[in-house]
């Protein structure tokens, strides 16, 4: 999911256009705010209090004729939603306002019902139709992969039909024996001392598929923790190609306004920061290979953590907050 794609002469529109979204309700959050001051950011414009007051209104009809690349538009709607989510609580008139800059720009984000329901109430609707948009997304992959098989193997376990693979699980565990410091050591480190299973030993299948989650917190320097789990499944969000919307929307809901979608991890309320967010969105997008597409993880075991980095192109994570702080 790449996050920096407006071009210049876009970027009031667009950041007048979340403005709208979020003034909705009657007022403009700080948190809100933030998301306007990051999205500028990110683009290399500088924004500040009186910037984002003075954007002037603008219709969704005038955001249309300004913006006119529909992959541009998708991404704006998104955001939109993001900034509905932003202060944790999810308003009528905000779906509203999203609604109506989606149907201007022709983009039909299966969000923006997800969000209709959040409001309304019907949080239990909102996490059903998040779970199938996930599972949807591993079907896919799945079926890439193997074929009917793929789908088999991972439906299986919902009808007790899953399997260990001892061999499978072995070959993780003994990456142990790696020299300190190479990344699958690493990797290693970071599931034994948290006592998480190896691929192999669970016989749950989307469990297994979601290795690449923990590669990811090892590439990307996030804890497990769940103000780290937030930023970790942003960053996972930024590297998936397809539809990694749907993964920035799973851990917005789950960390932040308390929506229970996966079971492994206890709902959460307020832990969204939009730097932190949005930064770790950018750096996922700037990762050259989507961890969770086939990535050949073990031809890179071996190498030391640092260059499996740079070879990928992830930022540092020290780095991102260096020219955040700068901008």
């Amino acid at each position: 999911m790449d996050i920096v794609v407006l071009q210049s002469h876009e970027i009031p529109a667009a950041l007048g256009a979340l403005r709208e979204v979020a003034m909705a309700d009657g007022a403009l959050a700080p948190a809100e705010r933030a998301v306007l001051e990051e999205i500028a950011a990110l683009h290399g414009a500088r924004v500040d209090v009186d910037d984002v007051d003075a954007l002037p209104r603008v219709a969704p009809e005038a955001v249309a004729r300004a913006i006119p690349d529909p992959h541009r538009r998708k991404r704006l709607v998104q955001l939109a939603l993001v900034t509905a989510m932003a202060d944790g609580e999810v308003r009528a008139a905000e779906v509203d306002a999203v609604e109506a800059l989606d149907r201007a720009l022709g983009v039909r984000e299966q969000g923006v019902g997800v969000l209709r329901l959040v409001a309304r109430g019907h949080r239990r609707l909102a996490k059903a139709a998040v779970r199938r948009r996930l599972l949807g997304s591993f079907l896919r992959e799945a079926a890439g992969e193997e074929g009917l098989a793929g789908v088999r193997k991972l439906i299986g376990p919902l009808f007790g039909a899953g399997v260990e693979d001892r061999a499978r699980a072995l070959r993780y565990k003994q990456l142990g024996l790696l020299p300190e410091g190479t990344f699958g050591r690493v990797f290693w480190e970071h599931c034994t001392e948290r006592g998480f299973l190896f691929p192999g030993e669970s016989r749950d299948a989307i469990a297994e598929r979601m290795v690449f989650h923990d590669l990811g917190h090892v590439l990307a320097e996030y804890d497990t923790d769940p103000a780290g789990e937030i930023q970790a499944g942003s960053f996972q969000a930024g590297f998936i190609r397809r539809d990694g919307f749907a993964f920035l929307m799973f851990v917005i809901l789950q960390f932040h306004l308390g929506i229970q979608i996966t079971p492994i991890a206890a709902p959460q309320v307020g832990l969204f920061e939009a730097r932190k967010v949005l930064r770790a969105v950018a750096r996922g997008a700037a990762c050259k290979v989507d961890l969770s597409d086939r990535w050949d993880f073990w031809g890179v075991v071996h190498l030391p953590l640092g260059e499996v980095r740079a070879r990928f192109g992830i930022p540092p994570l020290a780095a991102m907050g260096a020219r955040q702080e700068a901008a």
